[in-house]
């Protein structure tokens, strides 16, 4: 009779500790979804910064998403199948987008862009941004920087 009792008292620190580890993982997975969230929002406004003022040579939108020492990256491949890795800046970016002449047989649709975060982790985020009217797509990693994300890397290609 002692050692059924024994076992009950077992199984109810047993059970007593998972629901300890559950209310725990709960209070931390509830906290790490509320800085998501809120981190989603502001990553999403860089991103748009950063792509919306590209195309409507809206300049300072993208000096404002972008880090100082952005490194936007392309590979391109030459008619012999020769690969190399072209560089840019955020001084040429910025310069781009006061140059950026939209092209004339662009349909009417309204400028649409997509965003899909892949991942937040600490203050550090890789997502990847589409759109409808200019024939690229990006991959970016922003980091969280003195409370505003700014995108640091950019590796992107051409869609024709």
């Amino acid at each position: 009779m002692a050692m059924g009792k024994l076992y009950t008292l077992q199984s109810k620190i047993r059970n007593m500790k998972k629901i300890l580890y559950a209310i725990h993982f709960l209070c931390i997975s509830s906290i790490a979804f509320g800085q998501t969230s809120k981190d989603s929002l502001l990553i999403r406004e860089t991103a748009l910064n950063y792509i919306e003022g590209f195309y409507s040579n809206d300049f300072k939108r993208v000096e404002k998403a972008v880090h100082p020492e952005l490194a936007k990256r392309i590979i391109v491949k030459d008619t012999l199948g020769n690969y190399m890795l072209k560089n840019m800046g955020c001084s040429e970016l910025v310069y781009n987008a006061k140059k950026f002449k939209k092209s004339s047989n662009q349909s009417s649709d309204l400028f649409k862009a997509t965003i899909i975060i892949f991942d937040i982790s600490n203050d550090i985020a890789t997502i990847k941004v589409t759109q409808n009217k200019m024939s690229f797509f990006d991959y970016l990693h922003l980091a969280k920087i003195n409370s505003e994300w700014k995108i640091i890397n950019v590796l992107w290609t051409r869609t024709e």
